[in-house]
Parts: C-alpha cells; sequence; structure tokens
C-alpha cells in the first residue's frame, strides 16, 4: 500500500511541476502568435509584392463549409473535448488503419499547441506537455476564438500559413469563393503538407481530396449529384504557382531589415512599402547582375524604388570615382573659390602617385567650372590640395566632412588618392549623400516601410519624414553655386547624353578601377547608379542605367525645380531691416515675421514643407499637424502622435537670419 501512495504522491508532484511549467510557455505568447516570417509586403499602392504567405480571416469570415469540413476530418468533438479527446484519438487509430483516412488523432487545440509553442519533433514528453498546454488554452480561450486561430495559424506547405493564403496561392481566390472540392484538398493537406504538395505532387493532394468528399458522400452530407459535381471539378483542378521573382525577393529584404530595426517581432503584419510599383515592374525585367541603383524622395526620405540586389545597393562597397568631387568642389567654393578660379592642368607627382587626365592632354590650366563638369583630374588634385595647408590636412578636412558632418559611411583611405575618389561606398550612401544639393544641406531619414497594419488592418504606424541632421558649415550660397556647376555636368559636361534634351537635371558621373557612376538630382528626387565590371566607362554605362530609370519616372512625373536662393546681403551697411527686406520681398507681406520671411522664399515648400502644408491647410486644421515626427513603433494600438517641428530659420538657416538681422 505504501508504495500505491507514494506513487500517488510523485504522480501529484510530476503533474504539479508540469502544470506549472506548460503554464509558463503557454504565457509566452497568444494563440494568434504568427511568425514574423508571415508578414504582407505592399508596393506604395497597395498591391503585393510577393502573394502572402499569411492573410488573416476573421471567425465571423470563415466559410462554413470550411469549419464543417475541417471539424469532420480533424476533430469531430471539437466543441465537446477540453483540448484532449481519448476517445477521437483511439478512433483515429483505428480508423486510419481500417479505412485509411486522413482523420487525425490530436485535436484542434492539440494542433494549434504544436504549432505554436512547440516542435514538430514527436517524442512522448512533447506530446503530454502537449496536452497539458491545450488544457490552459481551453481554459482562457473561447472555442470560436481556437478555431479562428487554427485556420489561421495551420501550416499548408510551401511557406504557407493560414488557409486565407493557402486559397490566394494554389487557386488565386479569396477563401470564401473556394467551392467544396478545393476546401477538400485543403483541408487533406493538413496531415502531412509536404507529401500532399500540390505543386510537387498535385495527383496525391487531389487524391486525398477525394477521400474526404468520399467520406462525406458515405454519410449523407453530400448528394449524389453534389458528389458527382465536386469529383469533377477534383478532376479538372489545377493548382496557381506563383512567379517568384529573385528582384522581388531584394525588396522584401530590405523591408523586412527595416522592420526589425522597428521592433516588429511577430508576423501577420501588413507591411505598406514607399517602393513604386509601377516603376519597378518596368525596369526590373531589364537590369542585370552587374548594375544597381536607388532612387530616393530627397524631401521625405522615401525610397520610391532600388534595382539590383539588396546587398549590393545597401551594403557592397566599391570605390566612387568622381563621385567625390562635388562635394570637395562644395568645401572649396564655401572656402572662397569660385567657378572662374583658374587651376594647374600640368603633369603632377605626389610621391609614387602620378595621376592622368583621362584623355592623358594637359591644358595648363582650367577654369574650377571646366575642371569639374568634364571631370578633369588634375585641377581637381589642385584643389583638392587647396583646402588645407597640407595634403594630410585636406584629407583630413574631406574626410571630416563626408564622415562626420554627412555621416557617410564607406571606407576611408586616408591618402591623397580620396580627391579620385578611391573611398568605397553604395549607392544608399551616395544617393543619401547627394540630397544636400538640393536639399540646401538638409539629409532626410531614408524609410522604406510607409504604414504597418496588424492583421485586421488596423494602422498601427505610420512614417512620417524626419530630418536626420542639417550640414551647417556650408552657406546657401555655396549650395547655389555648386548646384549651377551640377546643372551644366548634364546640360554639357560628361553627363549630358543623360537626356535628349536639356532638362532641370543635375548630377555627376565617375569612373573607377571597377566599377561606373551616376548620381544625381531634382528639386524632389536623388538617383545614384552604379555599374560594376572592368573596362567600364560611366558615358557608356552609367548613364544608359540611369536613363532607364529616369526615362521611366519622367514618363508619369514632371521635373521638379531646385530651389534657387537669391538672397544677397546689401553693400549698404546702413540699410535698414525693412529697406533691404522691401527690396526682396512684398513687404505687406511679410510683416517682418519668421513667418512671413519663409512663405517669400522661393520654393519654400520643399524647404519648410511642415510650413508648407500648415499655411495651405492641406492637413485638417483640427489635428495639429506637424509633417517632422520622431521614428518610433507605437504600442500596438494607435499611431503616435508626438512629434517635433525642427525647421526654423534662426537655427536651422544661421546664414539667411544674421544676413537680415545684421
Amino acid at each position: 500500500m505504501k508504495y500505491f501512495f507514494s506513487g500517488v504522491i510523485v504522480s501529484l508532484l510530476i503533474s504539479i511541476i508540469l502544470l506549472g511549467y506548460s503554464y509558463s510557455i503557454y504565457k509566452s505568447r497568444s494563440i494568434f502568435s504568427i511568425n514574423n516570417n508571415y508578414n504582407t509586403y505592399l508596393f506604395s499602392d497597395g498591391n503585393e509584392i510577393f502573394p502572402p504567405k499569411f492573410k488573416y480571416i476573421e471567425f465571423k469570415d470563415i466559410p462554413v463549409d470550411l469549419t464543417f469540413i475541417l471539424l469532420w476530418s480533424e476533430d469531430r468533438d471539437f466543441y465537446g473535448h477540453p483540448g484532449f479527446n481519448l476517445k477521437g484519438f483511439t478512433r483515429a487509430i483505428i480508423t486510419n488503419i481500417l479505412h485509411g483516412t486522413s482523420y487525425g488523432g490530436s485535436t484542434l487545440t492539440q494542433q494549434i499547441v504544436k504549432n505554436i509553442y512547440l516542435t514538430r519533433k514527436k517524442v512522448i514528453t512533447r506530446k503530454i506537455i502537449e496536452i497539458f498546454i491545450s488544457f490552459w488554452v481551453e481554459r482562457n480561450y473561447t472555442k470560436n476564438d481556437i478555431l479562428e486561430a487554427y485556420i489561421n495559424t495551420a501550416y499548408l506547405g510551401n511557406d504557407i500559413n493560414g488557409f486565407g493564403a493557402a486559397a490566394k496561392r494554389y487557386y488565386n481566390k479569396e477563401l470564401k469563393d473556394l467551392n467544396m472540392a478545393e476546401i477538400s484538398v485543403l483541408v487533406g493537406i493538413l496531415n502531412a503538407p509536404e507529401y500532399y504538395n500540390p505543386y510537387k505532387h498535385p495527383l496525391k493532394a487531389k487524391k486525398q481530396g477525394l477521400i474526404i468528399l468520399d467520406s462525406l458522400f458515405t454519410n449523407n452530407f453530400l448528394s449524389k449529384e453534389e458528389y458527382k459535381n465536386y469529383t469533377q471539378l477534383l478532376n479538372e483542378m489545377t493548382f496557381k504557382k506563383p512567379d517568384f521573382d529573385d528582384n522581388n525577393l531584394q525588396l522584401v529584404l530590405a523591408i523586412k531589415e527595416e522592420a526589425d530595426r522597428l521592433g516588429i517581432k511577430n508576423g501577420g503584419y501588413i507591411i505598406k512599402s514607399t517602393i513604386n510599383r509601377d516603376l519597378f515592374e518596368t525596369v526590373k525585367d531589364t537590369w542585370d547582375a552587374s548594375k544597381n541603383a536607388i532612387l530616393l524622395n530627397n524631401k521625405t526620405g522615401e525610397i520610391i524604388s532600388f534595382f539590383g540586389s539588396q546587398y549590393d545597393v545597401f551594403k557592397s562597397k566599391r570605390q566612387i570615382g568622381s563621385n567625390i568631387k562635388p562635394f570637395y568642389y562644395l568645401l572649396a567654393i564655401e572656402k572662397g573659390f569660385s567657378p572662374e578660379t583658374q587651376l594647374i592642368d600640368e603633369p603632377l607627382k605626389i610621391g609614387n602617385w602620378a595621376p592622368k587626365n583621362f584623355e592623358k592632354t594637359f591644358r595648363g590650366s582650367v577654369s574650377l567650372k571646366e575642371a569639374l563638369i568634364h571631370s578633369i583630374n588634375i585641377p581637381s588634385i589642385q584643389l583638392f590640395l587647396k583646402l588645407g595647408n597640407s595634403p594630410t590636412e585636406s584629407i583630413k578636412i574631406v574626410e571630416n566632412f563626408l564622415k562626420n558632418e554627412i555621416g557617410m559611411d564607406a571606407y576611408y583611405p586616408d591618402d591623397i588618392t580620396i580627391s579620385l575618389g578611391t573611398i568605397e561606398s553604395n549607392t544608399y550612401n551616395i544617393a543619401r549623400a547627394f540630397t544636400i544639393f538640393p536639399n540646401f544641406g538638409l539629409i532626410p531619414k531614408i524609410y522604406i516601410i510607409d504604414e504597418i497594419m496588424d492583421k485586421n488592418g488596423n494602422v498601427i504606424y505610420k512614417r512620417q519624414p524626419k530630418i536626420e541632421r542639417k550640414i551647417k558649415t556650408i552657406s546657401n550660397t555655396s549650395y547655389n553655386a555648386m548646384n549651377k556647376l551640377l546643372k551644366e555636368v548634364v546640360e554639357e559636361g560628361t553627363a549630358r547624353n543623360l537626356f535628349a534634351s536639356k532638362r532641370d537635371f543635375y548630377g555627376k558621373t565617375g569612373t573607377a578601377d571597377n566599377s561606373v557612376w551616376f548620381s544625381g538630382f531634382d528639386g524632389k528626387i536623388t538617383i545614384s547608379t552604379r555599374v560594376d565590371g572592368k573596362f567600364l566607362l560611366s558615358t557608356t554605362h552609367a548613364i544608359p542605367a540611369a536613363r532607364k530609370i529616369l526615362g521611366n519616372y519622367y514618363s508619369y512625373n514632371s521635373f521638379a525645380h531646385v530651389p534657387y536662393y537669391y538672397l544677397e546681403l546689401s553693400n549698404k551697411q546702413n540699410d535698414s531691416l525693412t529697406t533691404f527686406l522691401s527690396t526682396k520681398f512684398n513687404i505687406s507681406e511679410l510683416r517682418y515675421s519668421k513667418s512671413g520671411y519663409i512663405k517669400n522664399i522661393q520654393n519654400y515648400e520643399f524647404l519648410f514643407p511642415d510650413y508648407y502644408y500648415k499655411s495651405n491647410k492641406l492637413l485638417n486644421k483640427d489635428s495639429n499637424p506637424h509633417i517632422f515626427e520622431y521614428e518610433n513603433i507605437p504600442n500596438q494600438t494607435q499611431i503616435d502622435k508626438d512629434s517635433t517641428d525642427i525647421l526654423f530659420m534662426d537655427t536651422e538657416f544661421p546664414d539667411l537670419y544674421f544676413k537680415i538681422r545684421r
């Protein structure tokens, strides 16, 4: 007897331990939890980038036929058992042996527990824990909750979770539109998703569906006419195989990386990107592996599209060639050099380095303007050397500007060859850096996710444009002069073949040992294009690649003007503020206010979009509108309204402010 009581006590202790252990596992997540591999990714217009792996179906939208066939096949006592069905488990073993049906031994609750909380490894300890967790699930969720969760989490092969996504993937239909033959096949897949894989083994999948239809007919749930109709549909059934495009996969990889940074850990979300579908789809099929490019909205920071692998665009680094020149030419102009400054163009040797011009000829001297628009190396190096009192100082000045002020992620060689672009970076970083020119020193925070919705379509995250930084060491007059030069590069310099006729576009070519570049902008977009390979020229390889993208973009968008800075300080030091301003603005509208000052700047909607939106009432007047919002993931219930105005003339454009106040 004492052994009996000892056994009872040990059993109770084990049960208590298992009960506590299973509860801790149960509390770790919801039965509605979805792996983060099962998110739906959308273009900016709402179309899917990939056929979805997951599509949430609410209980009220679950077809009655699916509910019936699923419970008939998988768990006939679902609404009567507490999570584990000993009678059903025994019956399943006998039925499967005698008749070869698809009737399963585990309850739907146990299957959810297996899918959500445990591994698929078939060991007795896992089965015991599965039963205990099933009790907790049944205790805390309704039967309808459990059925809804199962419909949405069941694995149906080919990396698909849930019947909603399976209907879309295999039949290109909504779940509510499936007939009983199609539903029977999907339910039949549950027992062995790989063995009954409709793509690999379509006949086996159909046979499993037929077994279910036979069972329904035998038990008088289908009439003879219905059975005949559904078996005929089953015989004629085809499975839609999606075209998995590697280009689209690259987009998804980039979106997933940003989602990870935002803290999206679970799945089932609908993630809407900033990617323009029309542009992407038009260009991608003619794009080859040697090329990569990115197109940004340089005012909002949205990635409009990118082409090539996600690794090449955002991670790989190659020498940027003459794409570096606009940055140190800008520093030179700020230092006092002008487009007419004459630069020496004669043979040059620095240590063991003897750089050459592309044409291998020398002109004696050329203007700064000519050196840039025709990308002449020797005078550019001469200009680079004049930035500091020594070559070392010049190197440090340029590196500091690119690395610390712009924040360009790159490999820096830390020698004089930097003047010809031996810095190594990628198209993402170069496009981001080039935004300082049309924005007069403002760099927007670049992003690819526009909004995130939960499984029910509720918006839980909405991205608003944000300014990442403002370069305060460069005056607006210097940006203005630099932009004029970059426009001439496109009109008559090395990028003159970018368009068939003169356009309001700005940019710079670049040629390095193993890659060629073109990076440029208008008042709204910035592009950077790179083609990798040996013996290439930017004019014959990078320019055509950029032309293809821009040609498609401008087929349905107009060119946007780059803001033109035209304020100049009056030479008369005794001019009053009123006299000075009256020559520049409509004084009746100005009223000496900051808002009036901003409103009278040409293209102020580009430089001060927060004020532009407010003053033009483009947002609801009662919504306390802001354009620049802190990056934030809300608490899954509402959009975070915390935001900040950061564009003020006195702090962000001090050169303008002090001229007026002087």
